[in-house]
């Protein structure tokens, strides 16, 4: 556990090495918690302005996190690629990325976003719960067994 933490947000491609880092982490959490994972790589088209926009953290000048936002259809965004290394979690920079990927799907026209977490992300299911997501059904074939699909109105 990191105490004292100051982050700093950055937006990237999200194919920037510290970025691939960071999502190699993810994969190899996300196989240790449920025995397969999702590629450890973000399409930067896909996060590319205007259609989204890809963050990093940054706390005493190393990656500690990162989260994407990209258009999922139109007046809809979705969140991926959530992370946050486990020593600096609880400490209010999941909650930093989620409220600038939020506020940067607001200004290019959302009305929603989504997102999907693992059933056993415990503290990924605490933040987007307490950041006033809604359980939604899947809406990604397939994912329903394992993920949990969240939904937020952007007022």
């Amino acid at each position: 556990m990191v105490a004292g933490v100051t982050a700093t947000l950055h937006a990237v491609a999200a194919n920037a090495q510290h970025v691939c880092e960071l999502l190699g982490e993810l994969r190899a959490e996300q196989l240790s918690l449920y025995g397969h994972a999702e590629p450890a790589h973000a399409d930067p088209a896909d996060f590319a302005a205007p259609r989204g926009l890809f963050l990093l953290a940054f706390a005493q000048q190393r990656p500690i996190g990162c989260g994407g936002v990209r258009t999922y259809e139109p007046g809809v965004a979705e969140v991926r690629k959530m992370f946050v290394r486990p020593g600096y979690r609880g400490r209010g920079i999941g909650r930093r990325l989620l409220n600038e990927l939020e506020a940067s799907a607001r200004a290019g026209g959302a009305l929603e976003v989504r997102l999907e977490t693992g059933t056993r992300n415990v503290e990924a299911l605490q933040l987007y719960r307490t950041a006033g997501y809604r359980s939604i059904p899947s809406y990604v074939p397939g994912r329903g067994e394992v993920n949990v699909a969240f939904a937020k109105a952007l007022h």
